[in-house]
């Protein structure tokens, strides 16, 4: 099913240019199967053709990429009570303490910027960041300027990358792979790590 869908994605790239990137990578921001380590790399390499300017793409891309953060933000921001009251009623039940959500609001209101910006440098964690910002009603100027900034950095290199290599740009596809392997490690890891601390926590309760 996901392959039908990149394939298709390609196939519009190729037939409309730049309408098909802006319409590939706005779906990408914000489905996290369809990967932007394909959608981007062949972008450049039409654009190493010359049926495309590499500077059109990476702008397209990066807008694209903006707007199609959108949606999960304004649900988070909207949904914030609905989300609380979850959390307040079924969190005990994932091990999430009402000041594990309160830390998690400071954080954003200390250090959301950077969340944000290095979130979309992250796989899979660049598709949901902008829900956890909407929710903690990080403001829209700035959320819009971190994820532009950081979705125009991860479109330089990936579209970069598929232009130079020309015919190889899968290649880049592989090698992003591997980061995104060690970040999905790293992310159980870390929720292993979560996990453990709340049963220990219930054990000393009782």
């Amino acid at each position: 099913m996901i392959q039908t869908v990149i394939d298709w994605l390609v196939n519009i790239i190729t037939k409309l240019g730049y309408p098909g990137v802006f319409l590939s990578v706005f779906l990408e921001s914000f489905f996290a199967p369809i990967p932007s380590e394909i959608i981007l790399p062949f972008s450049g390499f039409v654009a190493s053709t010359g049926r495309l300017n590499i500077f059109l793409v990476i702008a397209v891309a990066t807008v694209a990429a903006y707007l199609g953060s959108l949606p999960f933000y304004f649900i988070g921001k909207w949904g914030e009570k609905p989300v609380l009251k979850f959390l307040e009623k079924y969190g005990k039940y994932f091990f999430i303490q009402t000041s594990d959500v309160d830390k998690a609001f400071k954080v954003f209101d200390r250090y959301g910027y950077g969340v944000v910006f290095f979130g979309r440098l992250i796989p899979i964690v660049r598709t949901l960041i902008s829900f956890p910002a909407g929710v903690a009603e990080m403001k829209f100027l700035r959320f819009s300027i971190y994820t532009l900034l950081g979705s125009l950095i991860w479109n330089i290199l990936l579209t970069y990358a598929g232009y130079i290599l020309g015919d190889n740009w899968e290649s880049v596809g592989i090698w992003v792979s591997k980061y995104e392997k060690a970040i999905i490690v790293l992310i159980v890891f870390i929720f292993l790590l979560y996990i453990a601390r709340g049963v220990r926590n219930l054990i000393r309760r009782r």
